[in-house]
């Protein structure tokens, strides 16, 4: 008689198979760089290709914890860098003690209702235009050819009475995923303007089927309270280490 694990068992495996699938995307998207299938607890970096400024990349997902090193770390140090990770994942962003070379952050994707209806957001944002560089410059001056190059679409901005107050782009574009990249004028800011802008951007992605990465610093709560208002929920908890 064939034997079925419980439906629970096949969900969090099912769960865990695409948390490591969205991981691996977002990693190449930040970093430019590219991985081995994430079949293992373990993993190291291709040896050919761009190799990232980190030595461990460790991640917390569905209760399991992944390593990926570089390739040219010692198997000596891999254990030591091993641990700090792990006591880092372990505590709050704002109580860990041991900072020095070590970065935290929450990687999510969009999975829940935002707070706010695309048709709200609509009326806030739109699709910037080659008609809005010189808004653009004004909001960042010398920037036009960063944020107008085809790797940052989808461009949404925040227009009002004329100004820029608001931006959002795609601050990584790879074949499947674009990572959002935001910025709003400091006098704009708790109006609305960056979740409306992030919708926007979000549901361009999805129309082009791509996938749509929220990241953030663990210790940034205005970013992450952002994310949660827009729908997005964490997948993964990483923490790099540098050289």
């Amino acid at each position: 008689m064939a034997f079925f694990p419980p439906l629970h068992i096949l969900e969090r495996t099912v769960m865990t198979a695409r948390a490591l699938t969205l991981l691996r995307l977002h990693i190449e998207a930040v970093w430019g760089i590219q991985l081995p299938p994430l079949t293992h607890h373990t993993v190291e970096l291709l040896a050919e290709g761009k190799q990232p400024s980190w030595k461990l990349y460790a991640a917390e997902i569905a209760n399991t914890q992944l390593a990926i090193y570089r390739p040219d770390i010692a198997l000596s140090e891999r254990e030591a860098l091993f641990a700090r990770a792990r006591q880092a994942l372990a505590c709050p962003p704002t109580a860990y003690a041991d900072p020095q070379h070590i970065s935290r952050e929450v990687a999510l994707e969009q999975v829940a209702k935002p707070s706010i209806s695309m048709a709200t957001a609509q009326r806030m944002a739109r699709l910037l235009t080659l008609t809005d560089q010189e808004a653009v410059d004004r909001f960042e001056p010398g920037e036009v050819e960063y944020y107008f190059h085809s790797e940052r679409r989808p461009l949404v901005g925040v227009i009002v009475e004329g100004r820029l107050l608001c931006i959002a782009h795609s601050s990584r574009r790879t074949a499947q995923a674009c990572e959002l990249g935001i910025e709003t004028l400091p006098e704009a800011r708790r109006r609305g303007y960056a979740l409306a802008a992030t919708l926007l951007w979000a549901d361009a992605v999805a129309r082009e089927g791509l996938i749509s990465f929220y990241s953030a610093s663990a210790t940034n709560t205005a970013s992450l309270r952002l994310a949660a208002a827009a729908g997005y929920r964490a997948f993964a908890q990483g923490v790099t280490i540098d050289g």
